[in-house]
């Protein structure tokens, strides 16, 4: 495996990602074209044969396979066998309904399990700090994926472990496609964004690294990351089965 950057060198790639998106979004903004999706603009994608195309609403299949299974519009909560699983895309306001749901079931459980596409961030942090204060472990077990911002939840783990079968990926947000905001407060709303994310990933432990792997995936291709660099930024801190 390659060399990995330093912390510095992670944090530097960011804000550089940042001063090119600033650009890209003042150029269209002369240009006159506010109906322009925001993905366009992003650096070149990350090449290899862990970068494959990302549809939220879907299970990718094993590789070669071309069996897909639909991925429930939001999360869904079950509680079974000293566990939690969460599945499901993560819908704007499911922070609100996960915290309602276990004050109302009260489950017995010591980790959560996961399986999701991903979705909104801002509830993925959410959720994420609720898991880290109840104490759960974290895991994706074999044939569930946790993709886009469901690792913000894995990252949540007191504990956290991903089968040889589970698929974990990262990529960019996306902040949607026309968003008719003038170019300064969009780049503000981006930048704090991105900045809240680090913040969580600090709060978390987990290597601030992970971020120059989703920022150089665009957000319709997924970059699954192996098991030794989970490891190596501390996604992963048990070891798979």
């Amino acid at each position: 495996m390659a060399k990995l950057a330093s912390p510095q060198g992670a944090i530097r790639a960011v804000l550089i990602s940042q001063v090119l998106l600033g650009a890209a979004l003042v150029f269209l903004d002369l240009r006159g074209s506010p109906g322009e999706a925001a993905p366009g603009m992003f650096a070149p994608p990350a090449q290899g044969p862990s970068v494959r195309p990302y549809r939220p609403d879907l299970r990718p299949g094993e590789p070669g396979a071309p069996a897909m299974r639909p991925m429930p519009e939001r999360l869904e909560f079950v509680a079974a066998d000293g566990s939690i699983d969460i599945s499901g895309q993560i819908a704007p306001g499911d922070a609100d309904r996960f915290a309602a749901w276990l004050e109302q079931n009260r489950p017995e459980a010591s980790r959560v399990t996961l399986d999701s596409s991903g979705g909104s961030v801002s509830d993925a942090l959410a959720i994420g700090r609720t898991i880290r204060g109840a104490g759960y472990a974290t895991e994706v077990q074999d044939g569930a994926v946790c993709m886009s911002a469901c690792p913000y939840l894995l990252a949540a783990g007191t504990e956290r472990r991903v089968a040889p079968g589970g698929v974990v990926g990262v990529h960019q947000h996306y902040f949607g496609k026309n968003t008719m905001l003038p170019t300064f407060m969009a780049v503000n709303d981006l930048q704090r964004g991105q900045a809240g994310v680090m913040d969580y990933l600090t709060e978390m432990g987990v290597d601030l690294r992970l971020m120059s792997y989703a920022m150089r995936t665009p957000p319709d291709e997924i970059n699954v990351l192996d098991a030794g660099l989970m490891r190596e930024l501390s996604l992963t801190t048990a070891p798979n089965a």
